[in-house]
């Protein structure tokens, strides 16, 4: 049987055929195959955002030392060096009189000095409780990251299958068409058929080609995508896994409990009203006095010709204690309090919020993933059925029993019934990745 009567349609068909076949992933040899999990530990360990993330984390980790807190004391070093020619004129109660229009002064001192601050109303141990609360606040962003990461990846590997699964219905429903369109164009030249119901084949199996070759740079998009993900050569190729597979999801008791133990939106949320408090406390250490310990060494030396004392040197150490309250400060710290007590109410405000927002999240995703995997049951057997009657439509056309009408109609139905099961598919697993997500179980 000559499936392309028209040389110019064969040629085109072909064309088509071809370059469909050399872009669609599996198909050529050497490809490497890339599985979910691969592809999840890849993102992990390349994704531009996460490393941006994780090194934000380390930054934040290394503030975490004693001396940025304030335990432990300033030392600094000063010298200076002077010298001066200056017009001097002394007279003393003895009688004794000094003018020297050009007399040279020369100073020298250096020293070091140390300050170590004893007490501060425990001011000190609560920044180095801010700086622990900021680096988990950090952490907490940086897994957050990571699960949007994983997220992605999760989904664009999955649209990928989704892609090639739209794929092989569109070129089943192709191959269809182009029976159709033989035995069309055989009835025609036999005169047994009619040039109208040649044309309807002829339109549909053009119809038929456009779908593939859009399916075919849908499916070329999909992979740039994940390797955008994965931090990878975007035009890199690599064989997936065939289908999409769901995974047995957590009841719904379960489900909650772990989100309000694990997810880490409520997580990061209840840390920084931590941190409101921190902020809080650290005001009020300004309320108490300030105890220092100083200590420094020092040397000086004066040359001058400006004096009747022409040198004078001293050095030694000193050591002393100072003590300091803050008396008024235009009631400064008074409204920081005040706006202080106002933010960690807010903190807590939002927190509430975000418990409800968590809760109500997980019980809509759950009744959404129900809802869908009872779909694919139903698209299951659609599927069977649409075959069955498409199979039926093809030989009752054949021998003139319905119309190219009805027959088009059977091919569509069939490719309907095939593409929504594999959407699906698609969103059951969205759904499933967004309940693990919201417990807290998709990284563990």
């Amino acid at each position: 049987m000559n499936l392309f009567c028209d040389d110019h349609y064969s040629r085109l068909l072909r064309d088509i055929l071809i370059l469909a076949v050399a872009i669609v992933p599996g198909i050529l040899m050497g490809q490497q195959r890339l599985s979910l999990n691969d592809a999840v530990q890849e993102g992990l360990v390349k994704n531009y955002q996460l490393l941006v993330a994780k090194n934000e984390t380390e930054m934040s980790s290394q503030n975490i030392t004693y001396g940025n807190a304030g335990f432990l004391p300033s030392i600094s070093a000063y010298g200076a060096l002077d010298k001066s020619y200056l017009d001097a004129q002394v007279k003393v109660i003895s009688g004794s009189e000094l003018d020297n229009k050009t007399a040279e002064s020369n100073v020298t001192a250096a020293g070091i000095k140390a300050e170590w601050v004893l007490f501060d109303g425990a001011g000190m141990f609560v920044e180095y409780e801010k700086l622990k609360s900021l680096w988990k606040i950090s952490d907490l962003e940086t897994r957050i990251a990571m699960e949007q990461v994983v997220y992605d990846i999760i989904l664009a590997y999955c649209n990928i299958i989704r892609q090639k699964e739209l794929f092989e219905a569109c070129k089943e429903r192709l191959e269809s068409s182009k029976i159709r369109y033989s035995i069309a164009h055989e009835k025609l030249d036999s005169g047994l058929g009619s040039e109208q119901e040649w044309l309807q084949s002829h339109v549909a199996l053009q119809a038929d080609s456009t779908a593939l070759i859009m399916l075919t740079g849908e499916l070329s998009k999909s992979k740039i995508s994940l390797n955008r993900l994965l931090t990878s050569d975007l035009q890199r190729d690599f064989i997936t896994d065939d289908s999409i597979y769901l995974i047995q999801i957590p009841e719904p008791e379960k489900l909650r409990t772990s989100s309000r133990e694990l997810n880490n939106l409520l997580k990061i949320n209840t840390e920084q009203l931590m941190y409101s408090k921190l902020e809080e406390k650290s005001l009020k250490t300004g309320q108490y006095p300030r105890l220092l310990l100083t200590g420094s060494y020092n040397y000086f030396a004066n040359n001058t010709e400006a004096s009747f004392i022409n040198y004078n040197r001293y050095f030694g150490p000193q050591l002393g204690i100072n003590v300091g309250i803050k008396l008024f400060d235009g009631s400064k710290l008074k409204r920081s309090l005040q706006n202080a007590r106002i933010d960690v109410q807010n903190r807590e405000l939002l927190l509430q919020d975000v418990q409800l927002y968590v809760a109500a999240l997980l019980g809509e995703t759950w009744l959404d993933y129900q809802s869908l995997l009872q779909t694919i049951g139903l698209g299951k057997e659609r599927l069977r059925l649409a075959q069955k009657n498409l199979d039926i439509a093809m030989k009752a056309w054949q021998v003139g029993v319905i119309s190219s009408v009805q027959l088009r109609v059977a091919q569509d139905d069939l490719f309907l019934a095939s593409s929504d099961l594999v959407n699906a598919y698609y969103q059951v697993k969205v759904k499933e990745t967004e309940l693990l997500r919201i417990s807290g179980m998709l990284i563990k």
